[in-house]
């Protein structure tokens, strides 16, 4: 598409006047977010002041088993009692706009460097707010460790490249990586040499770069030549030539750097435009040739809340790179703590009305440029949105928080927002993004002080038990008709687990029967690229030295064990993500048979206060404590989701790793041919010798172990919890304090959310 035609036909177009930004919060939003704050404070002083209460006891000699209970409740809530960020991923394919969003998300205009025309951004960003008057950057580095891993594949690339003579970007890379770092003709040396040789530039000890300032431009100008992609660049050129400062030896270290860069954490002081707790990751590409980054790339992905796949309008339909991302977004859905995806279409502007004409040769020929984008933005959405849902409920039960989105698609302007010709403030959506992070944030801020607040209720109420133990300790065969209860009802948890995880099986054996079908013709479509590139046989050594992952700048993201996975995932999705759901709950849903057992467990212990006139105190902290215990199980699970998801391809790669290890040695004439054969024949090798069969037991062996880790911690959690109730206390009571009123507020607060 070409570019709109110049500001002066279309200034008629807008306002002139334009409307005030709108801040972080609206006055509704900024009301709420204050009695959060409030509360919060009040809820924080609530806690240390009653904690100052009761710590004394902590350094009693021979501490009794109920106090070493309440210590370790205390201890726990501290450290869970500052609030989980909320992360947003932005996720696009390089040149796709995403600094350019975040700086007009962030109303910092030039803050991360943006080109026209090339990749600007070469490694993670995260960026968030505080309450600091202070610009600060931490640049983190590669360990020496992680580096000297890198040199030696990056050696290895080399040397293939001199046996054969050709070069491609995947080899042009290796050698400006190493002459970034050890100077002209390190691409010549050795291993050996490089590990001995003193790097041309100067690489602090503590593997960190701290950068602070007191404006977002003097951080900004300092932190570019650390993160702008400085592939290619001989030094930084100065803006006026006879500026000799410019190209000092300073900055060309800092230029030079790049490959050594792991990762940058930007602070900016509180914003009007960004609540503080969140953060925003700029997550290039689908990953990298670096081990650590690409594993990074992954966990990132897995741990953002909320995940924004940014695509360039020129590039909306049909290109393949963010179709993987929004597979890979999906992914996060199922197995990490993603609930959030939108699909962001940059670069509005660039509609021009004649070729929207051409198009549409019923439009109206005064049509506008601002109509012409309005009318492209309305069809994008509609077309977008349809394809976005069914890609989605292939994978993801139809009552996905996620699927219920009214706004899965935003097509953005950042070039209008800051200089409004055609477009309004409100037709770039920049602010209706902001909406959507103050949504998410004012949710989660609400869930978790409402959960600190009844987990503080709980270490009270213990403190209360201890009163009412001293003054009517249960007896013994009370206590053992409970246990027993409690042991019975796990047990029947874990049966009912047991037949939830044996649903997998069926899917699985599809999936290994799909995947035993079609694993050559996967594998010969990764082969087919080496007959289009003599350049192939490098990546598919750096693939087998990575046991079978490699990202190359020319193939992209080359992964074996997915691709041989891949069947089996189609067939397993839909089920897998039944089991885990949290909206809807079915029979065959884990969580349901988690919220029976808890009712169950909580209605007998309302009985059996009345039927033995258990002390009002104990009744409530057995209640409380059963939700603690439930919700640590739910955040267990969580944790364990992912390690079982992740068990079929692992299992796969495990058993392909010492083929991998064969086809890495092999050099020499027809390195490739051989390669190929070594991984041919070793597939089919293990295809047969059931490799796939054993990754279904791998998975089905993963469900196993949740079943016992749940087990396990629930016999613990519950029967420690009831030893307390009928523990005979004798720490005598004047040395416990009397928490009814810090109770009470507590619980006022409560009901106040």
């Amino acid at each position: 598409m070409a570019e709109s035609h110049g500001a002066e036909n279309n200034a008629a177009e807008v306002t002139p006047k334009r409307p005030r930004m709108q801040g972080a919060f609206q006055q509704e939003e900024r009301e709420t977010l204050k009695k959060y704050k409030k509360m919060e404070d009040r809820v924080r002083k609530i806690l240390t002041t009653s904690c100052e209460k009761i710590t004394h006891l902590f350094f009693m000699k021979d501490m009794p088993g109920h106090l070493a209970y309440l210590r370790e409740r205390i201890t726990t809530l501290n450290s869970k009692l500052a609030f989980d960020p909320i992360r947003v991923g932005l996720f696009g394919s390089s040149g796709a706009g995403k600094s350019t969003l975040l700086n007009a998300i962030l109303h910092e205009r030039f803050f991360l460097p943006v080109s026209g025309t090339r990749a600007c951004t070469s490694c993670q960003v995260q960026i968030s707010t505080c309450r600091s008057k202070e610009y600060k950057a931490n640049i983190f580095l590669l360990s020496n460790e992680e580096w000297m891993d890198e040199v030696r594949s990056l050696v290895t690339l080399l040397e293939m490249e001199r046996e054969d003579g050709e070069r491609d970007s995947d080899v042009q890379h290796a050698v400006k990586v190493l002459q970034a770092v050890y100077g002209e003709g390190a691409e010549n040396r050795n291993y050996e040499d490089l590990m001995k040789a003193k790097p041309a530039i100067t690489i602090p000890s503590s593997r960190v770069i701290t950068l602070t300032t007191t404006e977002a431009e003097a951080l900004s100008h300092k932190l570019d030549p650390y993160i702008r992609n400085q592939e290619g660049s001989e030094g930084i050129k100065a803006e006026n030539p006879s500026d000799e400062e410019a190209n000092t030896a300073p900055c060309n270290e800092q230029m030079r750097l790049w490959p050594l860069i792991k990762y940058v954490q930007v602070t900016l002081p509180a914003s009007d435009f960004v609540p503080e707790g969140v953060i925003f990751v700029d997550i290039p590409g689908m990953g990298d040739s670096n081990k650590k980054r690409d594993e990074m790339w992954k966990e990132s992905i897995l741990e953002c809340t909320s995940i924004w796949v940014v695509a360039d309008v020129e590039r909306v339909f049909g290109a393949s790179t963010h179709e993987n991302m929004l597979k890979e977004a999906i992914t996060a859905c199922m197995i990490g703590k993603c609930s959030d995806i939108t699909f962001v279409v940059t670069k509005m502007d660039k509609i021009n009305v004649d070729e929207y004409l051409r198009n549409h040769p019923s439009a109206p020929k005064d049509l506008t440029t601002r109509d012409a984008i309005l009318e492209t933005k309305r069809d994008l959405k509609t077309r977008k949105t349809r394809a976005i849902r069914d890609r989605m409920q292939r994978r993801l039960p139809s009552d996905t928080e996620v699927l219920q989105k009214s706004d899965l698609v935003f097509t953005v302007s950042a070039k209008e927002y800051w200089n409004p010709t055609v477009l309004m403030e409100e037709d770039t959506e920049i602010s209706r993004l902001r909406d959507q992070i103050r949504k998410l944030y004012l949710n989660m801020k609400r869930n978790q002080l409402q959960e600190n607040m009844q987990e503080i209720l709980v270490i009270f109420s213990l403190v209360d038990v201890y009163h009412a133990v001293q003054l009517s300790p249960g007896p013994t065969a009370q206590q053992d008709g409970l246990n027993t209860f409690v042991s019975t009802k796990i047990q029947e948890l874990k049966r009912i687990a047991q037949s939830i995880f044996d649903l997998m099986d069926l899917p699985l054996i599809k999936g290994v029967k799909s995947a035993k079908s079609s694993y050559k013709r996967k594998i010969e479509k990764i082969f087919a690229m080496g007959e289009k590139s003599r350049g192939f046989h490098r990546t598919l050594k750096a693939v087998c030295r990575r046991n079978g992952v490699y990202v190359s700048r020319v193939f992209h993201r080359v992964d074996i064990n997915n691709c041989l996975a891949e069947p089996i995932y189609t067939e397993i999705d839909i089920m897998f993500a039944n089991i885990f759901r949290k909206q809807t709950l079915t029979r065959t849903s884990l969580q349901a048979a988690i919220n029976e057992f808890s009712t169950e467990v909580k209605g007998r212990f309302t009985t059996f206060a009345k039927d033995t006139d258990m002390n009002e105190s104990k009744l409530k902290f057995l209640l409380q404590e059963t939700n603690v215990i439930m919700r640590a199980l739910e955040r267990e699970i969580l944790l364990k989701k992912k390690t079982i998801y992740e068990s079929l391809v692992l299992s796969i790669q495990s058993t392909l790793t010492p083929y991998y290890k064969e086809a890495d040695k092999i050099s020499g004439k027809d390195t490739y041919k051989h390669m190929k054969s070594v991984l041919t024949e070793s597939i089919e090798l293990e295809v047969r010798q059931a490799m796939f069969e054993k990754a279904k037991e791998e998975m089905m062996s993963q469900f196993q172990d949740l079943t016992e880790q749940m087990t396990t911690k629930l016999s613990k959690d519950f029967l420690g919890m009831l030893s307390v109730i009928f523990s005979q206390c004798d720490t005598p009571v004047s040395t416990l304090p009397v928490l009814q009123e810090e109770c009470q507020e507590i619980l006022d607060l409560l009901n106040n959310l």
